[in-house]
């Protein structure tokens, strides 16, 4: 619990002039972690008492950075009946509606795993009189965990964030909208033009989703958050705390949506410049006499998981493309792969991504297309081949597809000489590498980094706590007003009203018609 000190020594003593900011990074999950980081450091670099309440913790952080470790976050999506739900290379199969499902299950199940953490609690009996000017959390979390800390930590102003794809996901948290016509759900295998039979079915998932929140998802939070504060309002209320949120977001890379006026985009917060290679990755990427290619599959789909079958598939493939170096981050030991390594692959449980991406000798990049990966994939110009495996890993793959800078291929279905043939056909030209470049150089040409937006942007909030102006009015709506759903009913029930009328007036009419026919047959 040392790490847990400075801020209270800096409350109790007084001597902090600047102001305390608190980060959850609650998403056990290293890429969330990664993409919040950089802002996390940055506020302390300019002198905030940073506390980051986090399943992801640094031995040594940085002067101003002090961590709560939410120590039992892991454990539980690893260790409990959560890791049957997290079957990665099966999620690719599951339905939309399940995957929705699960998303609001993992926060749920994570929001008892906190009330139950000792990281939690030493944060919540901080001292009465202690006060944080700030609050960070990734929404993706879901509400049970911020509703407790702001239920805690009265009137503290609000920045929602997420690493995810896609706008419409903050829709619950900014008021903002789903526009199914126009993009594909989140977890939905759609492209951007999609056919009137799949947007009747995103138009069905984005609706799904919005009731699952209301009637599955805030309700259950309620339920947990009681458990330790019984007098605390609904989870949704706090909505109404947020001032601006933070997404990982960019026009120029992936589906473009309307944004509410409190989002900003801040895609590529992660990015920052490459540094030194170690040296035996330096040996390895500088000796490639015909450049050399990336493959990782990110941090929760790990490589060692794919089972011998794919795995073969892959080292063959591999085996065939002896004129280019391959680093493979592959988390278990080489003995445990079902062939021997071919002499061009170089395997290692971990690979600075960033500055592999950045070496001017890297010339292709296998992913799993997650959107950090992706990004940084864009940023330096390196085309991509993409092994999509769940939630918006498909949307990220599918734009690269269609803007022609990257080929996508099933983790389920793919032999070796599929892949073998797919990177030559990416990499015998130059028509792949032509318009990364390009798009590339549309992403960099900003007129500041995100994460000086981001910190502009933080500290605009600390300048102007009260300001509630960017807020939507329809965070205050429910869902079922904001899309003007009771005007649609009354629309229909008025048409249904007005054609039954109309039907029995001309049945009325008729009959006299019919009637005063036959009388003046009888006369």
């Amino acid at each position: 619990m040392g790490t847990f000190v400075l801020p209270l020594v800096l409350a109790l003593v007084g001597v902090s002039h600047t102001a305390n900011i608190l980060f959850m990074s609650g998403v056990p999950s290293p890429s969330h972690y990664i993409w919040l980081r950089p802002l996390m450091y940055e506020m302390g670099r300019r002198g905030h008492n940073v506390t980051v309440l986090s399943a992801d913790i640094e031995k040594k952080p940085p002067a101003n950075v002090t961590y709560i470790h939410l120590e039992n976050f892991y454990s539980t999506m690893y260790n409990t009946s959560m890791k049957q739900k997290l079957k990665f290379f099966d999620m690719a199969n599951e339905s939309p509606t399940k995957m929705l499902r699960l998303f609001d299950e993992f926060g749920l199940d994570l929001c008892e795993a906190a009330i139950k953490s000792e990281g939690l609690h030493f944060l919540l009996g901080y001292p009465a009189e202690y006060k944080f000017e700030l609050f960070v959390s990734d929404f993706m979390i879901g509400p049970c965990i911020p509703a407790i800390i702001m239920h805690r930590f009265k009137n503290v102003p609000y920045i929602p964030s997420t690493p995810y794809n896609a706008p419409s996901t903050a829709a619950a948290v900014l008021g903002a909208y789903a526009y199914s016509g126009l993009v594909p759900n989140h977890v939905f295998d759609a492209p951007e033009d999609m056919s009137f039979r799949q947007r009747a079915e995103n138009y069905i998932y984005d609706l799904y989703e919005m009731i699952l929140h209301e009637v599955y998802m805030h309700p259950e939070a309620d339920r947990i958050v009681r458990k330790l504060y019984p007098d605390a309002p609904p989870s949704s209320s706090f909505y109404q705390n947020v001032r601006i949120s933070l997404s990982n977001i960019n026009p120029i890379i992936q589906y473009k949506e309307p944004l509410m006026p409190n989002m900003i985009p801040v895609g590529g917060l992660q990015i920052l410049p490459a540094k030194p290679l170690p040296d035996d990755l330096r040996k390895v990427a500088e000796g490639a006499k015909h450049g050399f290619i990336l493959f990782s599959l990110g941090s929760n789909a790990r490589s060692d998981l794919l089972g011998p079958e794919r795995i073969r598939n892959i080292l063959l493939a591999m085996e065939r493309l002896s004129q280019y170096q391959f680093l493979w981050k592959f988390e278990s030991d080489e003995s445990m792969l079902p062939m021997p390594v071919p002499k061009n692959v170089f395997i290692r449980a971990w690979m600075p991504q960033n500055d592999l991406l950045a070496h001017p000798n890297i010339r292709l990049f296998i992913t799993h297309s997650g959107l950090l990966s992706t990004q940084e994939a864009i940023w330096h110009g390196v085309p991509i081949i993409g092994f999509p495996v769940f939630a918006d890993q498909f949307r990220n793959i599918n734009y690269c597809v269609e803007r022609g800078i990257g080929k996508r291929l099933s983790i389920q279905r793919f032999q070796a000489e599929e892949l073998v043939q797919t990177v030559r056909e990416v990499l015998g030209s130059g028509e792949y590498s032509g318009k990364m470049k390009r798009i590339s150089r549309l992403f960099r040409d900003q007129k500041e980094t995100p994460l000086e937006r981001a910190v502009w942007w933080c500290e605009w909030v600390l300048r102007n706590p009260d300001a509630d102006l960017l807020q939507s009015r329809s965070v205050y709506m429910s869902w079922f007003r904001k899309y003007s759903y009771d005007v649609i009913l009354f629309i229909l029930i008025a048409i249904i009203v007005f054609v039954d009328l109309a039907r029995m007036a001309i049945k009325k009419i008729w009959r006299t018609l019919r009637a005063s026919k036959a009388k003046s047959k009888v006369e």
